[in-house]
């Protein structure tokens, strides 16, 4: 028996969105779409929006299977943490896929794809995550402290061996890797799931990081109430499909051509002379370490007074070149409005809160007599040399906090 041609109509609106979702379509130009193909069903026959979508769908099989074969699937991916976001529908936050073991040869760092001149300094990379998704070589044991915070936490363009929580390890402390990129609010959303998920008396540690939380430039925003349920709903729905190489390739293609005006006026970086090589400095972070003060701070602010009474410290990570100033533009007097409003907030907040920015320094400054660095020539990230000067501040702190017992 011959199925309805309104029931073909229907399954062909039904398949449309995930079929666009699998192609990296935005999921309300997806769920427009099925109202494109229901004028096709009404106009021109549901069979012919039924082959249509089903060509779509064999289009997208098709080419799930080239990205296999030619290995785009895993090429496209200039930084290694991509390849493995994801959206936490538990948690209601991102993160990584969980249980990841990988090792791999990465090219270049973030500020290469960003410029034509010959920065690369390829590196392997190890990397794993724990069930929930985070950073770790196994699930939260008990760990009295726990890192929070973006990419720097996380240990972006960076071996396993080699990230905060690895070093704080080498000095006999044991922490708990609760980051990933995003902004103050992603940073309190991390801590508010682990809070719910886990008793005891772990403190955390949060990190923020000059170039992008003040102000916060990349993670979530505060959307109204409905919309933020919405949203999460409808990530939650969408999630699967992301993870998909067809959605992740697509979506990289499309970032990489956005970002092709800016490399060819050469704006994004700047390459500067340092040590008999050439140091890569993100623009942005040029400019923003330039600013004598900040404008747009309410979503740091609101979020670091949501967090204080639940904070044993914060630390403040410089931006490359704040670090290499001294070197590369010894003439400049960079302002330090950043770190000056964290004072603020702290004081006011009644946290304690310390600057990493002069251990960072004078790491750099010993490793620069053997053309060694703290951060990655090609990268806005830093490098192991630079994680570890921040772990021993880290440590010192540490010794301080334990031994000052009316401390939260």
């Amino acid at each position: 028996m011959r199925a309805p041609l309104w029931v073909l109509g229907g399954l062909a609106c039904a398949l449309t969105p995930p079929i666009l979702l699998g192609f990296g379509v935005p999921p309300g130009i997806a769920l427009a779409a099925s109202l494109v193909v229901l004028a096709i069903a009404l106009r021109g026959g549901s069979v012919n929006a039924l082959v249509l979508i089903g060509s779509c769908g064999v289009a997208l099989g098709l080419y799930g299977a080239a990205l296999r074969v030619s290995g785009l699937d895993d090429a496209i991916y200039y930084r290694f943490h991509e390849r493995f976001a994801t959206w936490n529908a538990r948690d209601g936050h991102r993160s990584y896929l969980p249980g990841v073991r990988f090792h791999e040869r990465e090219p270049y760092g973030d500020l290469q794809i960003l410029t034509s001149e010959a920065i690369a300094e390829p590196r392997d990379v190890t990397f794993r995550t724990d069930s929930d998704g985070f950073r770790n070589d196994a699930d939260y044991a008990g760990e009295p402290w726990v890192l929070v915070g973006d990419s720097f936490v996380v240990g972006v363009a960076n071996s396993q061996q080699d990230i905060l929580q690895a070093r704080l390890a080498q000095r006999g402390v044991r922490a708990y890797n609760l980051g990933h990129p995003g902004g103050p609010l992603d940073y309190e959303s991390y801590w508010r799931s682990f809070q719910r998920r886990r008793s005891g008396a772990a403190r955390p540690l949060l990190f923020l990081f000059e170039g992008n939380d003040f102000p916060e430039t990349v993670g979530a925003r505060e959307p109204p109430h409905w919309w933020a349920v919405l949203d999460r709903h409808v990530r939650g729905a969408t999630a699967p499909f992301t993870r998909l190489a067809t959605y992740r390739v697509t979506r990289s293609l499309f970032a990489r051509v956005a970002a092709r005006g800016d490399l060819r006026n050469g704006r994004e970086v700047l390459v500067l002379p340092l040590a008999g090589t050439r140091q890569a400095f993100f623009t942005r972070e040029v400019v923003g370490a330039r600013a004598p003060e900040l404008q747009d701070m309410a979503l740091t602010d609101a979020a670091l007074a949501r967090l204080a009474p639940d904070l044993a410290a914060v630390f403040f990570i410089p931006t490359k070149y704040r670090v290499y100033q001294p070197w590369v533009a010894p003439g400049e007097a960079l302002p330090d409005a950043s770190w000056r409003h964290l004072e603020r907030l702290c004081d006011e907040y009644a946290v304690r809160c310390f600057d990493l920015t002069p251990a960072l320094v004078r790491r750099s400054e010993a490793l620069l007599a053997s053309g060694r660095f703290t951060w990655w020539r090609d990268d806005t990230h830093w490098n192991g040399e630079g994680i570890d000067a921040a772990a021993a501040r880290v440590v010192e702190v540490l010794s301080t906090l334990d031994a000052d017992p009316g401390h939260r």
